[in-house]
């Protein structure tokens, strides 16, 4: 029984960290992947020391509360308590260890980066949930949601790094500086809103439909996301010449940016002819 809970445990956040490396059409060095997962599982640990501090530091933020809680109540205990907490220890490690490393030089690169490390931190996160309550059940619902939410997390965030990436290799800094953030806000949202409504429907039944809805609606959107970057193959690189020395230019139909190639850095409008 404990191989088989390890084993189902486990084989989600293996699917889906293959999937994401299979979708990188320029495969990123083993030892950095490795490392990645081992940010990411580091990430555990610092979500426990800065949730502790939190919960010191201001008892509403206790895990012993969250059941006496109302759906307002809720609201500053899930996004600030549980998902920025989490999703800023995820973006920490990824920023540091990964954004500047020379093996970035493709914008898809960054889902990769954000996806093992949310595998990390998702693959401790499923085993002290499943063995806590011992049942295949918990293996397999968490292994059907809480695992791809994560991963889901982990796209969204990476997105929005590659997009700051390719605006710092054109010396954007003000688009790169709003991607950076929207790395960090997007995940906390959806982090949030998922974890909303499965709390929330301890109070309201409708919030149950709300978060089926909410979960095809993430896994279709950032499945999208997936496809979209996995496209963009030009190096971006800061230390290699200046793209525009490389590629014709044109303007965004949607939002008016200069773009280089078939990608927008600012709406991440994809252009299927290049002018």
């Amino acid at each position: 029984m404990v191989v088989l809970l390890l084993f189902l445990s486990i084989l989600p956040v293996f699917l889906l960290a293959r999937y994401i490396y299979n979708n990188d059409f320029e495969k990123e060095p083993t030892s950095l992947l490795v490392g990645l997962f081992l940010m990411g599982i580091g990430s555990v640990i610092v979500t426990y020391f800065l949730s502790s501090f939190l919960e010191n530091t201001f008892p509403f933020f206790s895990p012993q509360n969250q059941i006496y809680l109302n759906v307002l109540e809720l609201i500053p205990y899930v996004y600030i308590g549980v998902a920025l907490i989490e999703e800023f220890a995820k973006w920490i490690f990824v920023y540091l260890y990964a954004y500047h490393h020379y093996e970035f030089n493709h914008a898809y690169d960054a889902i990769v980066y954000c996806v093992f490390v949310s595998m990390g931190f998702a693959c401790i996160e499923n085993l002290l949930y499943v063995f806590n309550y011992g049942s295949m059940q918990t293996a397999i619902v968490r292994g059907i949601t809480a695992v791809p939410g994560h991963a889901c997390f982990g796209i969204l965030m990476g997105f929005y790094f590659g997009m700051a990436k390719t605006a710092d290799k054109h010396r954007n800094k003000g688009v790169s500086h709003k991607n950076k953030v929207k790395s960090l806000l997007l995940p906390v949202l959806a982090h949030g809103t998922y974890d909303y409504l499965i709390f929330g429907s301890v109070h309201v039944s409708f919030f149950t439909i709300l978060f089926i809805a909410f979960i095809v609606f993430l896994f279709s959107q950032t499945a999208d996301k997936v496809k979209q970057l996995a496209k963009i193959h030009f190096d971006i690189r800061e230390s290699i010449p200046s793209m525009s020395n490389q590629y014709s230019y044109h303007y965004c139909p949607m939002c008016g940016e200069k773009v280089v190639g078939h990608f927008c850095i600012k709406c991440g409008f994809e252009h299927t002819t290049v002018k």
